[in-house]
């Protein structure tokens, strides 16, 4: 069976779909047929053998093996995956001590600095109600040996927050003269660095005091970033997929292998996957699809994450929460990028302040963090959040390992540390031969480094040397 973890390019095929008035255009083409593996069940796994009650993780029995560098628990995860301990870390708290309630928490990587970005944010009145800043936020990670704190870049003396994905001059006069709706945009598929710049799929959509919403479509910005933390955001004029159309990017994104993979809801309720070059996102007619065939079922948020949690041969792993409202939190592993994914619940998410009444949260957002966990020691870090007016919770889960794998791990690393202390002998031994019996580099040396000064009797960075006799001048005899 082949281990590739690429999509072949003939599962591909473009979406036939008409462009509305506000989308970019682009070429269309029709779908061919499409014979995809099966994609993962309708339905979680089964549940493993550590989960939360009342609030309170249980904790599987001290072995020892988590003392740091403990070479016996470095490995990867059994699979499928079952929970050894999880800690709750707490809320991802703002470091200027404001207290916002917010939801998603899906971090991002953008030139190497580290932003969680939220959606709708709110923060208390001077009575004590809860009232809206903006429907989306970015926050700077500054330090990332503490993944709890962040902060806002812009903050006015109302404690308001400028948000992360700006309006622009058409939208600012709509809020104006429509006064019971508002522009919403929503950004659970994250965020990719393709090298140049940083990029955000977002839906757009108006929301009304009634509870009506009006989807639009879905747009995308170019993120350029600062060693400060700032961060540049600039959008495209246009949407890119209009509202009838699949919600690309919507669910997740990931660069792999000079390609954005982006996951979307489609119109029937699943999610399919779509591809595009790492330097043509902008462009709406050089997305391809796969044959617009579901990907995932029954999922509501998560994120598709490239890693060695469960060894080498799964390395795109699903963490997310189903449509079942249940806060679950299911992950599953696959070989290649399209899956499939065969999703195992692990644990439940539940709330600290919030959310206690219903022993879960009714509404999480749950996502993974790779640059925040320690995947040699198959610890990952998840957040999820809870229902308004709560916050964002991480979390540290703890794999059981897969001893197996482990023990081929570590004599693969056992191996590949002889072969590189070989390769440093052997570079030593060629030094020395490479030099005749006075200690200089022979004249038919390979070796590039600066050569004796013999005529001065020193080293061309200033050694002095004492020259007896030089090699064409031999000793008489013995």
């Amino acid at each position: 069976m082949s281990t590739s973890s690429d999509v072949p390019i003939e599962g591909f095929a473009a979406l036939s779909v008409m462009p509305t008035e506000s989308t970019t255009t682009g070429k269309e083409a029709s779908i061919p047929a499409s014979s995809l593996p099966s994609s993962t069940k309708d339905g979680p796994g089964i549940i493993a053998d550590t989960w939360i009650e009342d609030g309170k993780p249980s904790t599987a029995a001290e072995t020892g093996a988590d003392e740091p560098g403990h070479d016996a628990d470095i490995g990867p995860a059994i699979y499928p995956p079952v929970l050894e301990k999880m800690e709750v870390l707490g809320y991802i708290k703002d470091k200027n001590g404001i207290r916002y309630s917010r939801d998603i928490g899906r971090s991002a990587l953008i030139h190497d600095e580290v932003y969680f970005i939220f959606g709708d944010t709110f923060r208390g009145d001077s009575a004590g109600k809860s009232v809206v800043t903006t429907s989306n936020t970015v926050a700077y990670v500054e330090d990332r040996a503490n993944p709890l704190e962040s902060e806002y870049g812009e903050i006015s003396d109302n404690g308001n927050v400028k948000a992360f994905v700006l309006l622009n001059e058409k939208e600012v006069r709509f809020e104006a003269e429509n006064k019971s709706a508002r522009i919403v945009f929503r950004m659970f598929g994250g965020t990719v660095d393709i090298g140049v710049v940083g990029v955000v799929w977002f839906q757009k959509l108006i929301k009304y005091e009634n509870g009506d919403e009006n989807y639009r479509g879905v747009g995308q910005a170019r993120l350029s970033t600062y060693s400060d933390g700032k961060i540049l955001v600039h959008r495209l004029p246009r949407l890119l997929f209009g509202p009838n159309e699949p919600r690309i990017g919507s669910f997740s994104t990931l660069f792999y292998n000079g390609h954005v993979y982006l996951w979307g809801d489609h119109p029937n309720g699943q999610i399919i996957l779509a591809r595009v070059d790492q330097y043509d996102t902008a462009f709406r007619n050089r997305y391809e699809y796969w044959s617009a065939v579901p990907i995932l079922h029954d999922v509501q948020h998560g994120a598709i994450i490239h890693t060695n949690l469960f060894g080498t041969d799964k390395p795109f792993v699903f963490v997310g929460v189903s449509r079942r409202a249940d806060s679950m939190v299911q992950i599953g592993a696959a070989m290649e990028i399209q899956g499939p994914f065969d999703l195992t619940a692990i644990c439940k998410a539940r709330g600290i302040d919030h959310d206690q009444e219903y022993k879960h949260c009714t509404y999480p957002h749950i996502y993974p963090h790779l640059w925040a966990s320690d995947v040699p020691k198959r610890e990952l870090i998840v957040t999820w959040s809870e229902s308004p007016p709560g916050g964002v919770i991480a979390a540290k889960l703890k794999f059981k390992i897969d001893e197996v794998a482990a023990v081929k791990e570590a004599e693969e690393r056992k191996r590949a540390a002889e072969e590189r202390e070989g390769r440093r002998l052997a570079s030593i031994a060629e030094e020395y031969e490479a030099r005749d019996e006075y200690g200089y580099e022979s004249e038919e040396s390979n070796d590039p480094r600066p050569k004796r000064d013999r005529s001065e009797g020193r080293l061309k960075n200033g050694y002095v040397l004492t020259v007896v006799r030089t090699s064409s001048d031999p000793p008489a005899g013995p």
